[in-house]
């Protein structure tokens, strides 16, 4: 639709509201629905002093014509009179008095339209018994009562207009039908009287316009200061239930100056949390890069480790260095997974788990290890499942609780508990997450604390307060990473000497815990052909080593057109893919939707230096095979590929642990 063009209002143009967007119906004035009832009441109110002031005026003048009856005709002053004086000004008294009452309120327009038609009627009364030509003095008599009526009774542009209509009705009634006017005179007069209709119609108009404007201006004016003040009064809810500082309101004003201050800087906490997260976010993309293409190198040097291996015994002289060499590799990757964790890169293995056991875990190993702290559990007695990974999430409570005990050296107490909680819409919303169940955990210790800007740095990565070489400030990133990566929220409250506290809210879910499956590590062989995706050549050299010396037959794929040209060429002869999701050109996700449309059942297991996110969990919720995390060694590789070629159909990747 063509814009419209915005009117030029050379009366009282409007400074906020145009025409259009006021809604209203032209003819009537009238507003939609409980506006209209609003606007009533509200003009009402407005018009009553001015209503009477100029019904006071109409008796004052009225009256004070009755001197022209004296002056133009005295021979029939009495008749005037009484039509002036006994029935025209005690009707408009009527109405003055009747203005008093809460019955008028009801009656008000009405009642100000028959005020204004008795008037005119009196008027027109006159001109019907006084002869001509004395009786056409009397006509200007009815532009007056018009003037009045239209302008100053405050009757609205409807009734208004009726009234005078019904004027002037009576007058042609009279003028034609019982004073015989001659012709001139009555077009003369008809020509001011209709004049003076018109003009005032359209004067009342402007004014009931002008006026309905300022009460819509007013409306939506206190509309968005309802808005402000209903976003004023959640803002100073939230800060209450966050800082558990304030005290109970009353009403001292410097109490509520005290309020509104704290408010303000609540809002400002609120902006340079938003910060802080956006600063996150981008240290986490880096971060993530950083972890996938460590991973990529890893790949290679775990894999010729692995090789390597294999093929000599523990007298080799070189065998220590190489299971040295492992050793570094795992804590690289340990080291990229934390990363990944930091950078919400996703879940690796996520199954519905009951919190409150995997807490009283930890804390066991925990304190077998650190007698000097004791723990304290407080267990939420039917605690509700979410779904997580139980690795990830072991790893962010193993963090806290090591946080903990360096804020204690000469021991304390660490506190546990799990609660169900319900969070609203204004609890999440600050962290872009949908209110509802979720299950709380609580980690409180009794250690040094923290000063107001290590709080606000905590999360970041390679951030420590420990001396240089004593920690990689990883820890507490990656549990932070790991937590939202779960739609989850991670908070810290700590004081300076008074200990810290850490609470983590993870999504509650409907489905029953499940008993993780353990698979022992063993080397497994093979000799079915296995297509390999992948774009770096130091994990396709080292993966193509190990698959051939387990026994299978290796086509090699350097990204997703040269994968799917292969699987063309060799279609009914490769029994899996292994493909790699993160490809420059078409990616992994693309590549896999090609290879199932080019042969549906065909077994593709997904390898990422990334973790289970984004593509990869869709792909997974599809039916895809299983997935393997990089850097993996030839052991870890032979029972997954046996995992899923033994089987029947598409399974979920298990977890495989040490036994």
């Amino acid at each position: 639709m063509q814009a419209m063009k915005e009117p030029k209002d050379f009366i009282m143009p409007a400074a906020s509201v145009r025409p259009e967007e006021m809604p209203f119906n032209p003819v009537t004035l009238s507003f939609p629905g409980d506006l209209e009832k609003a606007f009533l009441d509200v003009y009402y109110l407005n018009s009553l002093k001015v209503v009477r002031l100029a019904l006071l005026a109409g008796i004052l003048v009225y009256g004070l014509f009755g001197i022209l009856d004296i002056q133009l005709i005295p021979e029939m002053r009495s008749q005037l009179w009484l039509i002036r004086y006994a029935l025209v000004c005690p009707a408009i008294l009527v109405s003055l008095l009747l203005s008093f009452t809460p019955l008028f309120r009801r009656y008000f327009q009405p009642a100000l339209m028959v005020t204004m038609i008795i008037a005119g009627a009196g008027i027109i009364a006159m001109i019907s018994i006084i002869p001509p030509p004395v009786n056409y003095f009397y006509y200007a008599g009815l532009i007056l009562v018009l003037i009045w009526g239209y302008a100053f009774t405050r009757v609205r542009f409807i009734w208004a207009t009726a009234g005078g209509w019904i004027i002037v009705a009576l007058y042609e009634i009279v003028a034609v039908g019982i004073s015989d006017t001659p012709f001139p005179i009555l077009l003369n007069n008809n020509f001011f009287f209709i004049s003076a209709n018109l003009v005032g119609m359209f004067s009342c108009y402007s004014i009931e316009y002008y006026t309905r404007r300022d009460f819509f201006l007013a409306y939506l004016l206190e509309r968005e200061q309802q808005k402000i003040e209903s976003a004023n009064v959640e803002l100073e809810r939230i800060v209450q239930e966050r800082t558990s500082q304030l005290v109970e309101i009353n009403k001292d004003l410097r109490l509520e100056i005290e309020e509104r201050k704290k408010a303000e800087e609540k809002k400002a906490e609120l902006e340079g949390k938003l910060q802080q997260a956006q600063r996150l976010e981008a240290m986490g993309t880096l971060a993530g890069g950083i972890a996938h293409d460590f991973n990529n190198i890893l790949m290679g040097i775990q894999g010729y480790a692995s090789l390597m291996l294999l093929d000599i015994d523990t007298t080799h002289p070189h065998f220590e260095k190489l299971k040295s060499t492992e050793q570094y590799v795992k804590r690289g990757a340990e080291l990229t997974r934390q990363l990944l964790g930091f950078s919400r890169g996703g879940k690796y293995e996520v199954s519905p788990t009951n919190l409150n056991e995997l807490v009283d875990k930890s804390a066991q190993l925990f304190g077998r290890t650190k007698k000097e702290i004791s723990i304290s559990t407080n267990f939420q007695a039917d605690p509700w499942i979410a779904e997580v990974d139980k690795g990830q999430i072991e790893q962010v409570l193993l963090n806290l609780y090591v946080n903990a005990w360096q804020a204690m050296p000469a021991g304390g107490n660490l506190y546990l508990e799990t609660h169900n909680v319900f969070l609203d819409e204004a609890d999440t919303k600050p962290y872009g997450l949908r209110s509802g169940r979720y299950l709380k955990i609580t980690v409180t210790d009794t250690g040094v604390g923290m000063d107001e800007k290590t709080k606000e740095r905590i999360f970041e990565p390679f951030f420590t307060t420990k001396g240089m070489g004593r920690g990689t400030g990883l820890g507490l990133a990656s549990a932070y990473g790991i937590v939202k990566s779960h739609n989850g929220i991670i908070n810290v409250a700590s004081k300076k000497g008074q200990g810290t506290t850490f609470n983590i809210y993870l999504p509650a879910s409907d489905r029953g815990a499940v008993k993780e499956r353990i698979v022992k590590e063993t080397l497994m062989r093979g000799k079915e052909t296995i297509l390999l995706v992948d774009d770096e050549d130091i994990t396709i050299n080292s993966a193509t080593e190990m698959l051939q010396w387990l026994g299978y037959s290796v086509l090699v794929a350097k990204g997703g057109r040269e994968a799917i040209d292969k699987l063309q060429t060799h279609l009914d002869s490769i029994d899996l893919i292994i493909l790699d999701m993160v490809m420059p050109g078409m990616g992994g996700r693309e590549t896999y939707e090609r290879l199932r449309v080019i042969r549906p059942d065909v077994k593709i297991l997904l390898a990422s230096g990334y973790s289970i996110s984004g593509d990869t969990v869709r792909i997974m919720e599809e039916g895809c095979a299983g997935f393997i995390q990089k850097p993996f060694d030839i052991t870890q590789i032979s029972v997954k590929l046996r995992e899923i070629l033994d089987s029947g159909r598409q399974i979920p990747s298990e977890k495989v642990n040490s036994h």
